[in-house]
């Protein structure tokens, strides 16, 4: 039996806090190394990443150049390549002239580029997109040397369009 003088002891379970615990540890852990990351992140992105500016210019190029490797055999091949000109031609003007060109019809797009262009240049933007108008709604089929000598144009249109970077001579 139990003695009136003696305690009952209601201390058999022993508690311990949640910070010693090992998942708040880990949880502390993953944490910590998250911060780590995002901070590291950060840096990276701020002082080692830098972004490349790619011209306009060479993009339409670099396009076109994928379109030398076309070879036109039938009616429709002639119509899809003629459009897909017809496309680089427009984001290219979209992207010099900052004028959405995409939605726009030939028609519209020379009268939308008639004041940001010199006179020489918008007559050379028309007479290109009149040529290729003949071939993309006229049912006229281009053989490869019109097709050639209408991405030699292009190319030419884009060069003569493409402000050139101006080098100061140092004294």
């Amino acid at each position: 039996m139990m003695n009136e003088n003696e305690l009952i002891d209601i201390y058999d379970m022993w508690y311990q806090p949640f910070w010693l615990q090992p998942w708040f540890f880990y949880t502390v852990i993953m944490i910590m190394s998250s911060a780590i990351g995002y901070l590291l992140w950060h840096v990276y992105k701020k002082y080692v990443y830098k972004k490349r500016v790619v011209d306009c210019a060479s993009i339409a190029l670099k396009d076109i150049d994928s379109l030398k490797k076309i070879h036109i055999v039938t009616l429709v091949d002639s119509k899809d390549c003629y459009f897909r000109l017809s496309l680089i031609l427009k984001q290219y003007l979209s992207l010099r002239y900052k004028i959405l060109c995409l939605p726009l019809t030939d028609i519209e797009i020379v009268q939308q580029t008639h004041a940001v262009m010199s006179q020489e240049q918008h007559k050379v933007l028309q007479d290109i997109l009149q040529s290729m108008t003949f071939v993309k709604f006229e049912h006229e089929q281009a053989l490869d040397a019109k097709f050639e000598q209408d991405i030699q144009i292009i190319i030419q249109f884009i060069d003569m369009t493409t402000p050139q970077l101006s080098i100061e001579k140092r004294s």
